[in-house]
């Protein structure tokens, strides 16, 4: 077995031939692969990467093992709005990064305000990551990331979690004893990550509670190896997850380690003991140093994924050009055949991507739709208590207060617009992107800021004395007078005189009530502009991300399927070019390409062999102790 110097050097010297036959063949694209891999080598932190699905106790695992219980946003449906990093400091600190702040102090107590889809909305809505500092002997040349769990309902979550593993040298994958075995969606969770990350190992999570932890973590392991073992396109997941397999598994109580330190602070060191066995957390914190002594061989792992995937890439021309060159012509139609094949495939899909594109411009509408049918919800209770304001002294109170009311709804009613339309785009445009065999791209409309709205002048000036209407207030009232004082008169001698003081304070009455009811028209007006000058301008900020993100995302999709067609034309101009030739031009192309696949063969036996030395090397040395 060799040395894991020995392991890291052959790594390196095999990138570097990679690199320099992509080069050699015009493949820059394939070069800066390679490239990108390997400017995290000098990184002096090894990288830690906390995932799993909701609930499975991803955070809580976190805070219990670096003593500092409600540290990071726990509860019982949580889910980290985005990336959590820990780092070794002197002190405790926080550092939010925002998009439009940029990065900023706060109290690590404001955690849950920033980094929780439980916290403050208006504060969290443009938190791209938290990095938290603390003086834990754990966490030296560590840093752990805590990420959104893997099944969260936005989109969004998901590639935030999926995005951090370009830079994991080690994922800890949680599950939990007291939900179901394994989902299909956290397994392809874990396919996808075991193209970036060597050094895996699961977490099981709260067996203080479970009874029959032993059997589901049984059970676990028989459906990750019936999907490992699943047939399919170069023998399906196998080849590529095999060393999942031999991955440790960690049986861990948050709950019982919680107790074991506070046994220990009352100073029962023997119970403190056995809890912090039971918990299971020293095999865990034994696996994250054992990480951070493997970290260039968990790094070597992931060159190789790099160079494996760029000699696959190179392969399929070599191959091309082996066949163009026979001399017997079946292979070489043959694979012409699959070429012209799938350029017809993508002429098709490039039509549909333009009748669904067709489609997406009417999001904007729907996301106006939005906006008009939110604000029509708020503005209805001030529709209500406008009916209650029966004097031009509540009115002006109310009028004060109706500034100030009026934006704190609107900032609300914004963060659930926000909401909304960020799941109406990211759902519609990852559908697009998949409809036409794309990855789905992370939307960022849900950290738009609210556009400032225009404040209008919420006045209203004082009734002109209205004029004596003789049919409409005289008539009644000479009427009503002599009703009552006829009713009076044989009661009392002052009956007429009565009479016509009565009717006058009803008169009176009525006429205050009409100007009330004036009043309460002209302020429902005011209302009414307002909001309806405010659902513009939201609904207008809204269509303009939604438009960008849109055009981004069509041109992604253009610029995908334009580099489709472009290798595919370029294998078919070969094909062609290949066979059209003399004998001699087919024996020097065949010659070629069969060195170049002499070569991309050997170079992949090697990354493959180089492989399985770094697997066994990194689940060695991470082992548990038995």
């Amino acid at each position: 077995m060799p040395t894991t110097a020995e392991s890291v050097n052959q790594v390196l010297r095999l990138a570097n031939e990679v690199n320099t036959l992509a080069r050699r063949h015009g493949r820059e694209d394939l070069s800066e692969i390679l490239a990108k891999v390997a400017a995290r080598w000098k990184e002096d932190e090894t990288t830690i990467v906390v995932a799993g699905a909701q609930k499975r106790g991803k955070s809580r695992l976190i805070n219990s093992m670096l003593g500092r219980p409600g540290l990071l946003p726990v509860d019982a449906d949580v889910a980290t709005n985005c990336c959590l990093a820990l780092r070794y400091g002197p002190a405790l600190t926080a550092v939010v990064t925002d998009q439009v702040a940029g990065s900023f102090p706060i109290d690590p107590g404001q955690l849950t305000d920033y980094a929780s889809m439980a916290g403050d909305p208006s504060r969290r809505r443009d938190v791209v990551s938290v990095d938290v500092t603390m003086n834990h002997p754990l966490l030296r040349g560590v840093r752990l990331l805590d990420t959104p769990g893997v099944d969260s309902l936005t989109v969004g979550h998901r590639q935030v979690t999926v995005a951090t593993l370009q830079r994991a040298d080690a994922l800890l994958f949680t599950l939990s004893a007291q939900d179901q075995p394994v989902l299909r969606h956290e397994l392809e969770f874990l396919a996808e990550a075991a193209e970036r990350v060597q050094a895996v190992a699961f977490v099981l999570t709260k067996v203080e509670d479970s009874a029959n932890w032993q059997s589901l973590l049984a059970e676990n392991r028989a459906r990750l190896a019936a999907f490992v073992g699943e047939p399919g396109e170069s023998g399906g997941p196998g080849e590529r997850l095999r060393h999942l397999l031999d991955a440790p598994w960690l049986p861990v109580s948050a709950k019982l380690h919680e107790a074991s330190a506070a046994l220990l602070s009352m100073g029962d060191a023997e119970r403190a003991d056995a809890l912090r066995v039971r918990s299971g957390m020293a095999a865990l914190e034994d696996y994250i140093r054992g990480c951070a002594g493997a970290r260039e061989l968990a790094r070597s792992a992931t060159v190789l994924s790099a160079a494996t995937s760029v000699l696959s890439a190179l392969a399929a021309v070599a191959q091309d050009r082996v066949a163009a060159g026979s001399d017997d012509g079946t292979e070489p139609a043959s694979r012409l055949a699959d070429v012209e094949k799938a350029l017809a495939e993508l002429a098709t899909t490039a039509r549909e991507r333009r009748r669904l594109g067709a489609g997406n411009q009417f999001l904007g509408q729907e996301v106006a739709g939005l906006v008009r049918a939110r604000l029509a919800e708020i503005r209805r209770p001030y529709e209500e208590a406008i009916s209650e304001l029966d004097s031009r002294a509540k009115i002006d109170r109310y009028l004060d207060q109706l500034p100030d009311s009026v934006e704190r709804s609107l900032q609300a009613a914004w963060d659930e617009i926000l909401d909304e339309a960020h799941t109406l785009t990211t759902q519609a445009l990852n559908e697009f992107l998949a409809s036409l065999g794309l990855a789905p791209a992370e939307m960022d409309l849900a950290r738009v800021a609210m556009p400032a709205v225009r404040a209008r002048d919420l006045r209203i000036e004082p009734s002109a004395p209205t004029r004596f209407d003789f049919f409409r207030e005289g008539v009644p009232a000479a009427s009503m007078a002599a009703s009552i004082g006829l009713m009076l008169a044989h009661l009392t001698p002052v009956g007429f005189v009565v009479g016509p003081v009565l009717a006058a304070a009803v008169i009176a009455r009525r006429r205050g009530w009409d100007e009330v009811q004036r009043n309460q028209a002209s302020l429902r007006r005011l209302l009414a502009e307002q909001f309806a000058q405010a659902s513009g301008e939201l609904a207008l900020a809204l269509q303009r991300e939604v438009a960008g993100w849109r055009t981004a995302v069509e041109q992604t999709a253009d610029e995908a399927l334009a580099k489709q067609r472009r290798e595919l034309e370029a294998r078919r101009a070969e094909l062609r070019s290949a066979a059209a030739g003399d004998p001699a031009g087919r024996d020097r192309a065949r010659a070629s390409g069969s060195e170049r696949l002499e070569t991309i063969t050997a170079l992949s036996r090697r990354a493959a062999e180089l492989r399985a030395e770094i697997a066994a090397a990194v689940n060695a040395m991470n082992a548990p102790p038995a």
